[in-house]
């Protein structure tokens, strides 16, 4: 018998093995579950460092910001507010020197683009932004006649054309959008856009009587059936700002220059006489609008010339008021009751003279106005359109001013300035 038993007691019965196995089946389901089930050991470890991995940004933000309202108290810019990395070829580097041959492309600080056109430099008083102004300079000079007498011209910068405002001008660390248009400017000079050049076609009619006719007309010299020269090419010249980025306008108000072109260049004499003048160096008022807008059209081979467009004016009115720390200009009145010498009156903003002094300036712009003779019942018509400010009435005029008269007059508070716009896009 003792033999018997010890034959069973060298071993494990089977149901003891079968609950050996089931009991470690449930220690390890529960150890799985513990390490990668859904609040397991290792989703636990994975949320544990992605909360420090986002702790660590917002750590990172507070401190960004706390930096960026401290420096506003100790001088210290915030990161974002630095200027942007400069595009080449840059402004300043072409300030006062020699011309360029090919229409090019250059940078302010601001990585404003603005087109220095062929044959002409980077004038040697110009701003070194489009905040300050600036000034191209030709090479017709003269010795001793008007101060060198190099025709100068300021960009207008321009970042909204058909109904895009892309690349909008930088003034800083602002950004300004300033849409080639007709306007009209209220009582606090605010200005309001009446037509975009995007339907110039439709030819708008803004203060009762002025458009800006789409097509190109010779003009007729009459009192009673004589019509205005409208721009040569109004199409060419708001398909140019769009591809530019910008126009230029005369710096002062036109002045007799050789071959019958006109001059825009400080210390002109005004012309007392009552005819254009044929002296170098005299400002070219009494002139009519068809003998200005012929003057201004064709002057260089290398740029398009014209008599100035309302589109132009009044967009050039709105980068001043945009760019200068005079954002009533248009409604200033003249600050000279006498005819003066261009360039002395101290009305300069953005580098322009005198838009809101000295004479009123013979534009494109078309009128409908009728009247009568004074002590006849023969009616005429004020066709032609003149902008700016006068000398003659200081307390009435200012320079957003529209007034009108017939394709034969000329009087001594009437001048002109010409724009110019680039034939095809810089390189």
């Amino acid at each position: 018998m003792k033999k018997k038993n010890n034959k069973y007691s060298k071993g494990i019965t089977l149901i003891a093995l079968v609950i050996t196995i089931v009991v470690l089946i449930i220690l390890a389901g529960v150890s799985i579950n513990l390490v990668l089930g859904e609040n397991g050991l290792f989703t636990r470890a994975r949320q544990a460092a992605e909360d420090y991995q986002q702790a660590a940004i917002n750590e990172q933000e507070m401190f960004n910001t706390l930096y960026n309202e401290i420096g506003t108290y100790v001088g210290n810019p915030p990161e974002e507010q630095a200027p942007p990395k400069p595009i080449e070829p840059q402004l300043k580097d072409y300030i006062g020197k020699e011309r360029v041959v090919n229409n090019t492309t250059v940078y302010d600080q601001y990585n404003n683009p603005i087109v220095i056109p062929a044959g002409f430099k980077i004038a040697a008083d110009s701003g070194t932004n489009v905040t300050e102004g600036i000034v191209i300079e030709d090479d017709d000079v003269i010795e001793g006649i008007g101060n060198g007498r190099g025709n100068q011209y300021v960009w207008i910068p321009v970042s909204n054309i058909d109904g895009k405002g892309t690349n909008k001008i930088k003034k800083g660390n602002e950004e300004i959008e300033i849409t080639l248009g007709r306007y009209t400017f209220g009582d606090n000079g605010k200005e309001k856009l009446e037509q975009t050049a995007e339907n110039y076609a439709n030819e708008t009619v803004i203060d009762q009587y002025y458009s800006e006719l789409k097509v190109y007309r010779d003009g007729v010299a009459n009192l009673n059936v004589g019509t205005n020269r409208t721009a040569k090419d109004l199409k060419g010249f708001i398909d140019s700002v769009g591809a530019n980025g910008g126009y230029y306008i005369a710096r002062y108000e036109a002045s007799y220059g050789k071959d019958n072109k006109p001059n825009s260049k400080v210390s002109n004499n005004p012309n007392d006489t009552d005819t254009a003048p044929t002296t170098e160096g005299y400002l070219w008022n009494n002139i009519t609008q068809i003998d200005a807008a012929k003057a201004c059209e064709n002057m260089y081979s290398t740029i398009s010339s014209d008599l100035v467009n309302s589109y132009a004016y009044d967009t050039a009115i709105v980068y001043i008021q945009n760019f200068s720390n005079n954002q009533n200009y248009s409604r200033t009145n003249t600050i000279n009751k006498n005819l003066s010498n261009t360039g002395t009156i101290k009305d300069e903003v953005c580098k322009i003279n005198d838009m809101a002094s000295n004479c009123h300036e013979w534009t494109t712009e078309n009128c409908t106005r009728t009247g009568t003779r004074e002590g006849t019942e023969e009616s005429y018509n004020y066709t032609c359109t003149v902008r700016g400010g006068g000398c003659k009435y200081p307390d009435s005029n200012f320079s957003a001013n529209r007034g009108s008269d017939p394709a034969n007059a000329y009087y001594k508070q009437y001048t002109f300035r010409p724009i110019l716009y680039i034939d095809t896009p810089a390189s």
